[in-house]
């Protein structure tokens, strides 16, 4: 039997549906460690289903983290346009880091090779871009530091998600209290000014390579 193209066309995006969505399963449980025969378990395919797709397990991996950060970047976007900028930063800084805790992958992943990678990098520039139009917002209404900078907000988001994946096992949910700590600190505090200054977007990629 002849199938159509247009068949096969559609056959093959929904295998690549599930074998992405399998992806995110394993490695949100297991991280990185996990293996791609693993994935292809989950996503009922053979082990060469996956490599006709994916040359290498990194490149499997780094499609997943791609679909993942343009979902932060479309929230990000929102909350900046929101009516309530405090509220939208606050609820966009405890979603990202529940993120964090729940996905052990990207939380792995996050400021290593893979995020070297052209299309990461230009997500990690959309999602500044919105991050810094939010904080401008919520600083013009008066209910943030004016001192705070985009390069800030990603430093404390990968602290408090770092440390809560360790915590998360014998402390569930101990991160909710740091997100709370950090937000109250993210208020204005009066005119006091920072007495540092934040690192600047090239010292903070610097510093993941050389983990």
């Amino acid at each position: 039997m002849v199938v159509d193209a247009p068949h096969l066309r559609a056959d093959a995006q929904r295998n690549l549906e599930r074998i992405l969505e399998a992806a995110r399963a394993v490695f949100a449980e297991e991280g990185l460690e996990a293996s791609v025969a693993d994935v292809a378990r989950r996503a009922g395919v053979g082990t060469a289903t996956i490599f006709r797709r994916f040359a290498t397990k990194d490149d499997l991996v780094a499609a997943m983290l791609e679909q993942e950060l343009q979902a932060i970047v479309v929230r990000a976007r929102a909350a900046a346009e929101a009516d309530d900028p405090s509220a939208a930063l606050a609820e966009l800084f405890s979603g990202v880091v529940e993120g964090f805790i729940q996905d052990r992958c990207f939380c792995d992943a996050s400021g290593g090779d893979l995020f070297e990678r052209p299309r990461m990098q230009e997500l990690v520039g959309e999602l500044t871009g919105a991050v810094e139009e939010l904080l401008r917002r919520a600083r013009k209404a008066g209910t943030i530091r004016r001192d705070v900078v985009a390069e800030d907000i990603a430093f404390l988001v990968n602290a408090i998600g770092l440390a809560g994946v360790r915590l998360e096992h014998t402390a569930p949910g101990a991160w909710r209290r740091y997100v709370e700590i950090v937000l109250a600190g993210l208020a204005p505090q009066g005119g006091r000014k920072l007495a540092h200054k934040p690192p600047t977007p090239q010292q903070l990629h610097d510093s993941k390579r050389a983990r």
